[in-house]
């Protein structure tokens, strides 16, 4: 079973690269070097966005296309990502089936959200290998998130930590920014009524029941967060005992 991992492909995501110096077991890319060399999250356009590429398209556009070709040979692919708050790690797949479920077993995730065709891009990274999953972690420079990143890959190498009861989500809606004083946290379940976030001028209420993610993300310009339902619907639809 070949294994890619990726890092940085938003070049103010960099952990990824010190975890990089701490394994050598597996091929690893760094995706966006120039990023990463001015700290910026890209120079032309959001690379994980960019996917499939264009050979003669933007600076982004064209790191996707080699990208793209480098990982086609690559049965599991782990893009690593961190976010701007504080969040617990965990795996992000599209277009769900079975494959991808025992990858995200195998690494030992707890966590795992689907981001539907709805709400994904279509143009993300994993949407382009065999079998790909997005972690998530954060906030950016917790030194934590090196230590983590790293024992996922050591239980894929290993074959150890495997977790038969991953809980899986899927994004259900985008809740916009009211008001800039947040009162949820990442994975912790808001009920209809909640207030969600509120300032001077303004509360806001949560309209239905949801569990939220990226809560406040920096790079989401206007969003609060992320819906999720946890996945019963998709794990019926996987034919999986999961939560």
């Amino acid at each position: 079973m070949k294994l890619g991992i990726v890092c940085c492909l938003h070049g103010d995501e960099r952990y990824g690269f010190e975890v990089s110096k701490n394994q050598s077991f597996f091929p690893f890319f760094l995706a966006n070097k120039k990023a990463f060399i001015e700290n910026k999250r890209f120079i032309d356009s959001d690379l994980n966005r960019s996917f499939p590429g264009k050979e003669n398209g933007n600076h982004e556009e064209k790191l996707a296309f080699e990208l793209t070709k480098k990982l086609k040979s690559f049965d599991y692919v782990l893009d690593l990502h961190s976010s701007s708050n504080e969040c617990p790690i965990f795996g992000v797949i599209t277009k769900p089936n079975n494959e991808k479920i025992e990858f995200a077993k195998k690494l030992g995730l707890k966590k795992l959200v689907i981001m539907k065709e709805s709400f994904a891009s279509g143009k993300a990274l994993i949407d382009f290998v065999k079998c790909g999953i997005s972690i998530e972690v954060g906030p950016h420079d917790r030194k934590e998130n090196v230590e983590e990143a790293v024992q996922l890959i050591e239980n894929f190498l290993n074959d150890k930590n495997r977790n038969e009861n991953i809980e899986i989500f899927e994004v259900i809606d985008v809740i916009k920014k009211e008001a800039d004083c947040i009162t949820i946290k990442n994975f912790e379940y808001v009920k209809k009524g909640d207030l969600i976030a509120y300032d001077e001028n303004n509360k806001q209420y949560a309209e239905f029941d949801f569990v939220p993610i990226l809560v406040n993300e920096n790079a989401y310009e206007g969003v609060l967060c992320l819906a999720c339902a946890k996945g019963k619907v998709a794990g019926e639809r996987l034919g999986k005992n999961v939560q």
